[in-house]
């Protein structure tokens, strides 16, 4: 799978005590202006090693 489309979501990072996500992610709005390519994976760092 291939990402086609950038889309911005909005998280509420409380968790329940057996680790799961108390509330569900939110749909904001597609960022059409970006590709999918200009996006850091997530766990990635913000900046390439030096």
């Amino acid at each position: 799978m291939e990402p086609e489309l950038v889309v911005e979501v909005g998280v509420d990072v409380a968790r329940d005590g057996s680790g799961l996500w108390r509330h569900p992610a939110r749909w904001h709005r597609i960022r059409a202006e970006m590709h999918p390519m200009q996006v850091r994976r997530f766990g990635e760092p913000d900046e390439p090693p030096a």
